[in-house]
C-alpha cells in the first residue's frame, strides 16, 4: 500500500480531523495557490489590485465552507503611509468558527497566514524591458493555502470545539506586518480572550524531505507538551519544536500582548524575494499532512481543560507597564517617528542614499535595474543596525544597497510617549540607468 495512502486510512480511523480525503486536499491546496500565483495578481503587493483580488479569492473560499466572516467581502479595511507618502489601503480576511461550549466559546484561538506579497519589478535585460514577478508560491501563498483548508477542517469539525476559532489571513505583512498589528491593536475589547496563536509561514518548500519546524518564541511547558500530544498520534508528523524565534513575522504582534504562539515554517530564514519562488517548486504532499496536523493542534488547543497560560511578557507588561525592552516596533505604532535630519525616510534617501549610493559598473554593463527595499532597524540610542534586503533585484545592487544603509550617520530615535524605542523601517532604493 501507498505510504501517504497508507496514513489516511490509519487517520481516518483513529481522528476526525482527517475523515477528509487527502488526495482532495492536495489538489484544492495546489489551486489555491496558483490562483494566488497567477499573472493577474501581479505578486499581490500590499495596496495593489492583485492583492485585493486576492482578499476576495479567501474571503470567496471562507464563505463556500460555510465559515461566517466578521467583514463583507471587502474585509476589515486599514490604510498606512507608504515611503513616499502615498495612503495605501489593504484588508485583512477574517472568519469565525464558534465554539460550542457556553463557558468556553468566548475564549479564541487563532490561525493566520499573510496573504500579501511583494509585486513586481520591471527592469531593462540586454535593452529590453522585462517584467519580472515575484510570485511568492511559498512566500506567502503555501500559507494561505493551509489556512484555507484548515479553515475547512475546523468547520467540518466545528460540533467538537469547546473555544471558538478565528483564522485570519493578513493583509500587508510585506509592510512591517501592518495588517496583523492594525487586527491585534483593534482587538482591546477580546484581546485577553485569545489564548493560543498559531501563525504559517513560508511552508511549501523544504531542504531534503518535507521537515516543518514550530518557532514558539518563549519556552512553555504548556505548549510543548500540548504539541508533543499531537505530534504522537499514530501517522502524524512530528515538527521539531524550537523554542525561539527565527524571523519576524505576523506571531511577533501577538507575541509583544503575552499571548502564546507557535510559528510553522519550513524555511531555514527569511527567504529574498525571488521570480523562482512559483507553484510548481512546492510540496503539496506535505503541505496536506501539514494541513492535518495544524488542525488536530487547533483542535485539541480548543478542547483543553484549562487554557495556555499568558507568556512571561503578559508579565513583565503588566508589573513594568511596558512593553518588552527589546520590542520593535513599526513606524505606524509608536508615537513619534525616527528621523533623520529632521525629516523622515525621504530625507533620508535624497540626502543620504542617493548622495552615497555608487551603481556598480558590472549592473550597468549588464543593464541590471530595479528597486530594491531595505528594511533596517533604528536602535533606541539612533544607530542603524539589522540591514537587510527584503525585496532582492540582483546581488550586486542588493550588496550596494545594504551597504549605503549601512553606513547611515546616527537618526533621532523614535518614541512612545517621552521614551526612546526600536523602530523597523523600509525604504525603495531605484536603480535606474539612463536611456
Amino acid at each position: 500500500m501507498n505510504f501517504r495512502l497508507f496514513i489516511s486510512a490509519s487517520l481516518v480511523l483513529l481522528f476526525p480531523l482527517s475523515l477528509f480525503s487527502q488526495n482532495e486536499t492536495t489538489k484544492r491546496l495546489k489551486k489555491h495557490v496558483e490562483i494566488l500565483t497567477s499573472d493577474s495578481l501581479m505578486g499581490r503587493m500590499a495596496g495593489t489590485p492583485g492583492e485585493k483580488k486576492a482578499s476576495l479569492y479567501i474571503h470567496d473560499e471562507f464563505t463556500k465552507a460555510d465559515i461566517v466572516t466578521l467583514f463583507d467581502s471587502n474585509g476589515q479595511r486599514f490604510s498606512f503611509l507608504s515611503t513616499f507618502g502615498d495612503t495605501i489601503p489593504s484588508q485583512n480576511i477574517i472568519g469565525v468558527i464558534e465554539g460550542y461550549d457556553p463557558k468556553l466559546r468566548d475564549e479564541l484561538i487563532i490561525v493566520g497566514a499573510h496573504y500579501d506579497h511583494l509585486g513586481f519589478n520591471k527592469l531593462s535585460v540586454n535593452g529590453k524591458m522585462v517584467t519580472q514577478i515575484f510570485r511568492g508560491a511559498n512566500d506567502n501563498a503555501s500559507g494561505t493555502a493551509v489556512l484555507i483548508e484548515v479553515a475547512r477542517e475546523l468547520k467540518r469539525v466545528s460540533f467538537d470545539l469547546k473555544r471558538s476559532v478565528m483564522v485570519i489571513a493578513f493583509g500587508a505583512s510585506e509592510a512591517s506586518l501592518t495588517g496583523s498589528w492594525f487586527f491585534i491593536d483593534n482587538a482591546a475589547r477580546y484581546r485577553d480572550k485569545i489564548k493560543f496563536m498559531i501563525n504559517i509561514d513560508q511552508v511549501g518548500v523544504s531542504p531534503g524531505e518535507y521537515n516543518p519546524q514550530i518557532y514558539t518564541v518563549l519556552p512553555s511547558l504548556e505548549l510543548t507538551a500540548l504539541i508533543n500530544s499531537v505530534s504522537e498520534k499514530p501517522a502524524m508528523m512530528t515538527p521539531v519544536i524550537k523554542t525561539s524565534d527565527i524571523f519576524s513575522s505576523d506571531h511577533t504582534n501577538f507575541v509583544t500582548h503575552g499571548i502564546p504562539v507557535a510559528m510553522f515554517t519550513t524555511a531555514l530564514k527569511k527567504q529574498l524575494p525571488t521570480d523562482k519562488d512559483i507553484s510548481e517548486t512546492l510540496d503539496y504532499e506535505g503541505m496536506t499532512d501539514l494541513t492535518i496536523y495544524i488542525a488536530s493542534l487547533v483542535h485539541d488547543a480548543a478542547n483543553m481543560e484549562v487554557s495556555l497560560p499568558a507568556t512571561s511578557l503578559k508579565e513583565e507588561k503588566e508589573e513594568s507597564g511596558e512593553k518588552a525592552d527589546n520590542q520593535v516596533y513599526t513606524v505606524y505604532n509608536v508615537d513619534k517617528k525616527p528621523s533623520f535630519l529632521n525629516g523622515g525616510e525621504k530625507q533620508f534617501l535624497d540626502r543620504w542614499v542617493y548622495d552615497y549610493v555608487k551603481y556598480p559598473k558590472s549592473a550597468i554593463e549588464s543593464g541590471i535595474q530595479g528597486r530594491v527595499v531595505v528594511e533596517f532597524i533604528i536602535e533606541k540610542d539612533g544607530e542603524v543596525s539589522s540591514v537587510k534586503v527584503v525585496k532582492s533585484v540582483a546581488d550586486v545592487l542588493d550588496a550596494e544597497a545594504v551597504k549605503v544603509v549601512a553606513a547611515s550617520p546616527k537618526w533621532k530615535p523614535g518614541k512612545k510617549g517621552d521614551v526612546p524605542v526600536r523602530v523597523k523601517m523600509a525604504i525603495p532604493i531605484e536603480f535606474k540607468l539612463r536611456k
